[in-house]
């Protein structure tokens, strides 16, 4: 049977990476619903309930990440990670590098 779908789908969990005290840093988005996604973030350094997170998508067959914005609105330490809940608040597609 023909792929009917305009846009590749993509399974979970998905790598990505967020802008952290460090720069940016590894995490994995383990669940996504409409309101949000659950996040597990790869890093030792303090990360604050409340806080702006920004993250870099990378989705596959397709050149630019997508840049997503958000709210965390809650947060479980675990022995070497975090995992933390972010609301949406903005979502957009990185912008192509110059040539």
């Amino acid at each position: 049977m023909k792929e009917k779908r305009r846009f590749p789908r993509t399974s979970l969990p998905q790598k990505a990476q967020f802008f952290g005290k460090n720069g940016w840093e590894d995490c994995l988005i383990t669940e996504v619903s409409r309101k949000g996604i659950g996040v597990k973030f790869y890093t030792r350094s303090k990360i604050v309930t409340g806080s702006i997170m920004h993250l870099k998508v990378t989705v596959p067959h397709e050149p630019n990440p997508v840049m997503v914005k958000g709210i965390l609105r809650w947060l479980e330490e675990g022995k070497d990670h975090f995992v933390g809940g972010i609301e949406w608040y903005q979502i957009e597609r990185a912008k192509k590098k110059p040539l």
